[in-house]
């Protein structure tokens, strides 16, 4: 009867070691195929949890993005200069320089579903201009969409600044309505798994694992890296 208890006592105490030592978070992975206009094809993924976003070109990938979710902070890290650029959250604080007319063509043609889901292909344009060329399936990968929603509007502010430094007859209607007024205009319509921009970037879903576990060490910043605010960074450019 005591060897029993004391074995009952031991596997409790292993079983409390193991889920001290299980450091590991529900996630959800994602791998893209993305291609720059005229460039070769090159393979990223997202790793998406409650709290994070990371995206990086793979699992040995030194340069990465980690999103904050909790306080809308973006961290882009670079292996190779050992450094962290703060990027915090800011509102966009310019007005469009033109009234913008933004609309949805949908195709009628169908097309193979994915995991189950729908595809439908859409057109979003502004001002007759096609600004995405979008296969969306509605209900595919929610958690991924709400993440990638709270990204793109935390970086809308800092596209905004950007935008300011060029000449108004440069300025892109498609650039102002996709990056700063209406950032999440291709993610309304479910998850985008293949989206061409006005510049011909292509992005394409290869994969994904709803069942996926994410490390601390993935979702952790490197702490031995110098950190930059990206607005001390914009001062020095402009001095």
């Amino acid at each position: 009867m005591v060897r029993r208890l004391l074995l009952l006592v031991i596997i409790f105490h292993l079983s409390i070691l193991a889920s001290c030592t299980d450091l590991s978070t529900p996630a959800t992975l994602v791998y893209l195929v993305e291609q720059e206009s005229g460039g070769e094809p090159y393979r990223t993924r997202l790793i998406v949890t409650a709290g994070f976003m990371r995206m990086d070109g793979g699992e040995n990938s030194q340069d990465f993005l980690l999103f904050d979710r909790t306080d809308n902070t973006v961290y882009s890290v670079s292996g190779a200069d050992r450094q962290v650029l703060v990027i915090p959250p800011r509102p966009v604080e310019i007005k469009p320089p033109v009234k913008f007319t933004h609309r949805v063509e949908a195709d009628r043609d169908s097309f193979p579903p994915v995991a189950g889901y729908k595809v439908v292909h859409y057109e979003l344009l502004t001002n007759g201009k096609r600004c995405y060329d979008l296969y969306a399936a509605e209900g595919l990968l929610p958690d991924v969409v709400s993440a990638l929603r709270q990204f793109r509007s935390t970086l809308a502010g800092e596209h905004a600044l950007t935008v300011t430094a060029i000449p108004v007859e440069l300025q892109s209607w498609c650039d102002m309505a996709n990056n700063v007024f209406y950032p999440t205009r291709h993610l309304e319509h479910g998850y985008p798994v293949r989206r061409v921009d006005m510049a011909g970037k292509k992005s394409e879903l290869v994969d994904f694992n709803t069942e996926y576990r994410a490390t601390a060490s993935v979702l952790r910043l490197p702490h031995d890296y110098k950190r930059i605010m990206i607005e001390d960074l914009r001062k020095n450019s402009q001095r």
